[in-house]
């Protein structure tokens, strides 16, 4: 080995040493999509931010208050904080799965941190969500209570899709999920195809609907159904 060589060897080997001495401890933390993680970090160290199983793709916050470095396949953000010990810096960072997770980061007298916001979490939720999605929809489409809780609402007239009109007929509801079962009639003389995806995204957080397309034949009244996330839960 000649004596280049040697000397970027070593150069490597302290960095890491020198990275590993600044990132001494490290915590777990559960992912609380609805609620910040309040975690100190170091102010002269450097404090690693992973959340597996994702990969973070974008921190959103007052970038004047930090500087970040990322691990060019997401895995990790290296966080180093230009407030002083005592002050407070809040971000979001976004993963690969579209999921946001608040931080409040005090800035204190301590090593530089590993910090692990655990997604598994996560993707539990996901699974019970989109389960519970599924069961709704099927309820609906065969017009059973089942473990939701459902509502009447045949009084209720919404707005038009253009010369269709539209009744919403029930409401079903179970835990941070709403569901619409609506009557969308066509009172022409001629049939009238209706792409379902329009009519859902006039609603917030949609998460699924059917039919994804029909053709509404005169004087005939379709059902269609929308699932959406109550705001806020």
């Amino acid at each position: 080995m000649d004596k280049a060589t040697h000397k970027i060897l070593k150069q490597i080997i302290y960095s890491g040493l020198f990275l590993y001495a600044h990132i001494a401890s490290g915590e777990t933390y559960q992912a609380q999509p609805n609620e910040p993680l309040q975690i100190k970090i170091s102010k002269s160290g450097l404090n690693r931010i992973s959340n597996p199983p994702y990969k973070i793709t974008q921190v959103t916050g007052d970038d004047s208050k930090f500087r970040l470095k990322y691990d060019e396949d997401g895995t990790n953000i290296y966080f180093m904080p230009l407030i002083t010990i005592g002050e407070n810096v809040e971000i979001s960072i976004r993963n690969n799965a579209g999921i946001t997770q608040d931080l409040e980061l005090q800035v204190s007298d301590i090593k530089g941190k590993s910090i692990i916001i655990d997604g598994k979490t996560n993707l539990k939720l996901e699974r019970i969500e989109k389960s519970d999605i599924a069961e709704m929809l099927r309820a609906m489409k065969d017009n059973v209570q089942g473990k939701f809780y459902v509502q009447n609402t045949k009084q209720q007239k919404l707005k038009s899709i253009g010369i269709l009109k539209v009744e919403q007929s029930k409401i079903y509801k179970y835990k941070n999920l709403a569901g619409g079962v609506f009557e969308i009639t066509n009172p022409t003389k001629n049939p009238i195809t209706l792409d379902v995806s329009i009519f859902a995204r006039s609603f917030d957080n949609v998460k699924s609907f059917y039919p994804n397309l029909s053709t509404i034949e005169p004087s005939t009244t379709i059902t269609v159904l929308v699932v959406q996330k109550v705001a806020g839960k």
